[in-house]
């Protein structure tokens, strides 16, 4: 049977798809990290890493086995703040920035549920770009954020990978792409585009998701956000390639839908980012209920209630 100590060494080797970079997150040599590795491999009776020239890359087992193990050690920690008192009479704030994407789909449902359960908790989001979203976080305005896509190297700034994002193709409603279960690249040439502007992460993922295709699809229109991609897309100016995540119809009140994009890559990062300090313990329960979320990230989001909800929540942007 596997330990909770070879639970976090093996989500931070998957996460950083290193031996090397794992040791030093656990404070461990990198022979000790291999032998854990190792041994929890013949607990669980399967390889979780492929390893190939000093390189990393989780095998299919290992995939699966790293969203139960962050679940497991989430659990863990939650039983220990309860055992130690918990947070549930605490006050605090709980400060978060991110793009306006991961804001609506993944952070503003999860903190009027974690605000609900602990009341004496003031929560504020922050909309701001990925790269403002860093800023935040090194300066001190936000105790974490969470974009698609790693940030820049930063010595101050430290960067989890929580899970991967799909990427899904959004069409108007009855597109003739919506008959098909999954859809190629290459099968988007006979469509014209609408991307994001030059210079988003959205656009840099699908400037080189279109890359597998032999016939680059021809861009008809750009927009400068995610909500008015969307009503482009519904509008019936063309097709886009989103990650799943972004896609929120029901916020922009666009008439589209979507079907997965099958390539060979592993889906754009979602990121996790904090500075060199400890957070607070009502900020790190926060973090461990955003990792849970993250790793379902492939499941629709239910609905959240805004308006009798909403009375402790801040939305900056």
């Amino acid at each position: 049977m596997f330990q909770l100590r070879q639970l976090k060494i093996f989500v931070a080797a998957a996460e950083t798809l290193s031996f090397t970079q794992a040791a030093k997150r656990v404070h461990l040599s990198q022979p000790s990290v291999t032998e854990q590795v190792q041994a929890l491999e013949q607990s669980v009776g399967h390889p979780l890493f492929i390893r190939q020239n000093n390189r990393l890359r989780l095998t299919a087992a290992g995939e699966r086995f790293a969203s139960r193990a962050r679940e497991l050690l989430a659990m863990a920690d939650d039983a220990f703040r309860e055992v130690r008192g918990g947070i549930g009479d605490q006050g605090g704030t709980i400060r978060v920035a991110a793009p306006q994407t991961l804001c609506t789909c993944l952070l503003l449902p999860q903190l009027l549920r974690f605000a609900d359960s602990h009341p004496g908790i003031q929560v504020s989001i922050q909309e701001r770009n990925s790269f403002a979203t860093a800023q935040a976080v090194l300066g001190g305005t936000a105790d974490f954020g969470v974009v698609h896509g790693w940030p820049a190297n930063d010595a101050n700034l430290h960067a989890d990978l929580l899970a991967r994002d799909m990427p899904v193709v959004v069409m108007p409603s009855g597109h003739p792409l919506s008959q098909a279960s999954g859809i190629r690249p290459d099968a988007l040439a006979a469509f014209p585009l609408i991307a994001t502007m030059e210079g988003c992460r959205y656009r840099e993922y699908l400037d080189a998701l279109v890359q597998e295709s032999p016939v680059r699809p021809r861009i008809r229109g750009e927009a400068d956000s995610v909500p008015a991609l969307m009503r482009m897309v519904s509008a019936g100016l063309g097709v886009s390639i989103l990650p799943r995540m972004a896609v929120d119809a029901d916020a922009t009140g666009a008439r589209v839908e979507w079907r997965p994009l099958s390539t060979l890559g592993e889906g754009l990062p979602i990121c996790l980012l904090t500075s060199a300090s400890a957070p607070a313990r009502h900020v790190a329960a926060f973090i461990d209920v955003i990792r849970l979320a993250a790793t379902r990230s492939d499941e629709p989001m239910p609905a959240v209630d805004m308006k009798h909800r909403a009375g402790r929540v801040a939305i900056a942007k």
